[in-house]
């Protein structure tokens, strides 16, 4: 089982606590490395805005998914059950890759999830990102899981893109900053494909070329991060919010015993 971390930022403690609904986003990140923030001394890699997250919050190092494959990771996350429970044994694929493994063809949309309970508690609900909790072949759409607005890749419903799904979010938030909401933002970074920008990968020129695409990749996520942060800033949010970043499962391996990763641990 990959070990993973969570921070949490709380910009003013006392201010969360007194408050009736705090805001709630979760960034579920994909395939992301432990060691591959600035915070936890990677060598090369410059991550600010999720440095700033484990600075002025609390890190986690005691923690672990409950599966080391995406879907069953999400669904854990989305019902608080063990995957197993609810039949979500490896990835959602084909029928074919179901029945071989014994597996349901989607999450049963009637299990209880965090987005229903939160939207009865009086949230506005959102998910923006990567899905996964179904194949693609008449599924239910994240809407019938309890939430107010999504937009998905990897799901049935309407769709963005991995760089979109941080517009989605600010735009959101931007909408509903006069009452308590809960996002679901989960991120593209760092699975393949990778599509680093050139700034990113020019500033990267100087590691092998495997590193620097990846190094680029998530400096870029990092950085639309810090677009979603901002506009907390901007609209006087922070003190109410908090921030969850996490990652479903850990990095892929992809090199020999002598290449390992630095995130590889």
């Amino acid at each position: 089982m990959k070990k993973l971390f969570v921070v949490l930022i709380l910009f003013c403690a006392f201010s969360i606590l007194a408050a009736d609904k705090p805001n709630i986003i979760f960034i579920f990140a994909d395939d992301w490395g432990w060691g591959d923030i600035s915070k936890h001394d990677h060598p090369d890699i410059r991550t600010p805005y999720i440095d700033r997250l484990a600075v002025e919050g609390s890190e986690f190092y005691q923690f672990s998914v409950s599966n080391p494959v995406c879907s069953p990771s999400r669904a854990a996350v989305l019902t608080g059950q063990y995957p197993s429970r609810n039949n979500v044994h490896r990835h959602f694929s084909s029928f074919a890759h179901h029945d071989n493994m014994g597996m349901a063809d989607w999450l049963d949309p009637k299990i209880p999830n965090m987005a229903k309970v939160m939207k009865s508690a009086g949230y506005k609900t959102a998910h923006f990102g990567k899905w996964h909790l179904c194949n693609n072949g008449g599924a239910p759409s994240a809407f019938e899981y309890g939430y107010d607005e999504a937009k998905v890749f990897n799901g049935s419903g309407p769709q963005t893109t991995f760089v979109g799904l941080y517009d989605d979010a600010v735009d959101f938030i931007k909408r509903h900053k006069t009452q308590p909401f809960f996002i679901n933002l989960w991120l593209h970074e760092t699975h393949l494909p990778h599509d680093p920008t050139k700034e990113s990968l020019e500033k990267y020129k100087h590691l092998s070329e495997q590193d620097r695409v990846y190094a680029a990749v998530v400096a870029d996520a990092d950085q639309r991060i810090g677009k979603v942060l901002k506009v907390l800033d901007d609209l006087n949010l922070a003190d109410n919010t908090l921030v969850v970043f996490s990652t479903d499962n850990g990095p892929e391996y992809t090199g020999s015993a002598k290449q390992k990763r630095h995130s590889d641990k």
